[in-house]
């Protein structure tokens, strides 16, 4: 049901859904799923794709080996970035360790922000691919509309943005509910997107 309310098989028509089941029963799967199958048939286009809410970092971490599970099983070459307060971040010169992160992962501000590092240079270069998906909470995502030093993200991804997913719903409601809400007709400004351009999917085990 959830497939079939994202995916609509007429072209350029967008849908959207909630999801309120048991924990443990599929929610994750039920949009990431249809969310990555339509994402790999764009994977050649380059800019960010899809942008998933969080309330908690805790809940980044613990979603983004499965994200990089279902990647890896869709064949596909997309990627895949936490961008919270932790986020590393290097300076030119300083030779990043890449060991530990997850395949598909792009790990360092520099990597979501298009750059990719050089090793014969030892620096980082505008050569690089912004994520198809950041997992990332409100208050970043109001950083990334508002910092300098993320422009790129925005600007080559305007015609790219189409999947917003918002998971643990129910922890947003009066005054923070609204807040959100100004906050994604904010991010829709500023990608250049009506909310009929994407896909909503939301989940919660408590509504």
């Amino acid at each position: 049901k959830c497939w079939d309310s994202l995916l609509s098989p007429l072209p350029n028509q967008y849908r959207s859904m909630v999801v309120t089941t048991g924990t443990g029963s599929g929610k994750t799967e039920s949009f990431m799923v249809p969310l990555i199958t339509d994402l790999a048939k764009k994977q050649n286009t380059q800019g960010l794709k899809a942008i998933f809410l969080y309330p908690l970092n805790a809940l980044m971490e613990d979603q983004k080996e499965k994200l990089s599970k279902m990647i890896d099983a869709s064949g596909s070459n997309l990627t895949f970035a936490v961008y919270n307060g932790a986020s590393p971040e290097t300076n030119d010169g300083e030779r990043p360790e890449f060991y530990g992160r997850l395949d598909h992962e792009l790990l360092y501000r520099e990597e979501i922000r298009g750059q990719k590092w050089n090793e014969q240079t030892y620096r980082w270069e505008n050569n690089g691919r912004i994520p198809d998906i950041i997992l990332t909470n409100p208050t970043m995502l109001e950083y990334l509309l508002l910092r300098k030093a993320d422009e790129k993200i925005i600007g080559v991804s305007q015609d790219s943005l189409s999947w917003i997913v918002i998971d643990e719903t129910h922890t947003y409601n009066g005054a923070g509910a609204d807040e959100l809400a100004m906050l994604i007709r904010r991010v829709l400004n500023a990608f250049n997107k009506n909310a009929e351009d994407i896909h909503f999917a939301t989940s919660s085990a408590t509504v």
